[in-house]
Parts: structure tokens; C-alpha cells; sequence
């Protein structure tokens, strides 16, 4: 699938999911509703949205360092399916930094041309990890 085509479709589905969000939920829940989105786009953001900042920086910067290590290792490149389609499917979780990543890079990651083969993998793990770890932290917010 064309990364651009992608990018937009999650950038639609999370257009129409702020408008239900606005539509559903009542007046003095609808911050809980944007910290849902604002976690899943930025991890710790739907923490700091709700007054727990000092949780949500901890969480941004664990999973912000794991998912930069990651991405170090495979070249700033996100996982195809080619690559992993478990590993494709976990970094969903991960929001904005998986969207940022198929819209100004290639398709496919690629092994530095410094490290050993057998850090592939585990690169391609951090990024998916990081995805559904991000998944743990946005369930913590409801």
C-alpha cells in the first residue's frame, strides 16, 4: 500500500473519530475523549491532557527512547509487511511517530550498513513493541 495513501486513511479515521468524540460524549467528558486521542497520537500526551504530567513524561520518554533505538538500528525506516506483518500490524499503536515515518521515508526498512545482520530483528522489535506498549499506556488513561 502506497505510504501516503495510508498516512491519509489514519489521518481520516482519527478526523471522524474527534468528531464522534465531540458528538458522544458529554460536555465534561470530552476531555477524556481527546487525552484518548492525544495518547494514542503522542505517548504521555493523554496523561499530561489529564493533569498527570509527571506520568505521562515518564512514559514519553521511556517509549520515545525505545522507539528512536529502534528506528536507529533499521535505518529511520518504519516495518513493512514484507519485513514482519506482526511486527507491521504493533506499530500501529505508536501514532504520530509511525505516521510521520511513512510519510518521509521508504517503504521498506533497511539494516545500517554499520551494524551486524542479526540486529535487524530486534530493531524491527523495539519499533512494535514500543506500538503496543503505547496500546498498555492509552488503556491506563481511561
Amino acid at each position: 500500500m502506497d505510504p501516503r495513501i495510508e498516512a491519509r486513511a489514519v489521518f481520516l479515521v482519527l478526523a471522524f473519530a474527534g468528531v464522534l468524540f465531540g458528538v458522544l460524549f458529554k460536555k465534561g467528558e470530552r476531555i477524556r475523549g481527546a487525552a484518548l486521542l492525544a495518547a494514542w497520537a503522542v505517548p504521555g500526551a493523554g496523561h499530561v491532557l489529564l493533569g498527570r504530567w509527571r506520568k505521562g513524561l515518564f512514559f514519553f520518554l521511556i517509549l520515545a527512547a525505545t522507539y528512536l533505538v529502534g528506528m536507529w538500528i533499521v535505518g529511520f525506516r518504519p516495518v513493512s509487511f514484507d519485513d514482519n506483518p506482526f511486527y507491521y500490524v504493533g506499530q500501529y499503536g505508536s501514532g504520530a511517530t509511525y505516521l510521520l515515518a511513512k510519510v518521509i521515508s521508504a517503504e521498506k526498512a533497511i539494516l545500517r550498513p554499520d551494524r551486524d545482520p542479526s540486529w535487524f530483528d530486534p530493531g524491527l522489535l523495539y519499533v512494535c513493541v514500543v506500538g503496543l506498549l503505547n496500546l498498555v499506556v492509552i488503556l491506563n488513561v481511561i
